[in-house]
């Protein structure tokens, strides 16, 4: 017998670019230019590889965060939308979660595999309550059934 489970409360949360993200991308950037500039003694073909790598590397990065969709994701209590108002195929899956920065990957809703870089300063009132909606379960099996082992 399955019961419904009391959902997670509606939430609207407002989506968007990311200076913080944007500096931590710079960072991490930055990090293989001075590896790059500490091997400079010695140049060779793998210096001009990694400066290859490093070059598309950080042409990715730009790329990724230039097109992050801006808009808002919600959650009804039934389905999740999009940013652009489209409803999503199932709930967005969590792929990194530092808990007041969240990295999600939103499925269907024209955006196949679409990343959202979420933030707790974003709306710092309606942070618990999208988490909440991120981690809640529609439904659920007879009591205990989710711990059961095969």
């Amino acid at each position: 017998v399955h019961q419904p489970m009391p959902g997670a409360p509606s939430v609207r949360f407002p989506v968007g670019r990311s200076r913080w993200l944007a500096r931590l991308l710079l960072f991490i950037w930055l990090s293989g230019v001075l590896s790059l500039a500490w091997a400079w003694p010695q140049p060779s073909w793998r210096w001009a590889l990694g400066s290859a790598v490093l070059l598309l590397a950080g042409a990715g990065a730009v790329h990724f965060w230039l097109r992050m969709p801006r808009g808002e994701l919600s959650w009804d209590g039934r389905v999740w939308r999009s940013t652009d108002g489209l409803e999503a195929d199932g709930a967005p899956v969590v792929r990194l979660d530092w808990q007041y920065r969240m990295l999600v990957q939103l499925h269907g809703a024209g955006h196949p595999g679409a990343w959202l870089w979420l933030e707790a300063a974003s709306d710092p009132h309606a942070w618990r309550a999208l988490r909440r909606a991120l981690y809640a379960r529609t439904e659920r099996g007879p009591r205990g059934a989710e711990f059961t082992h095969e």
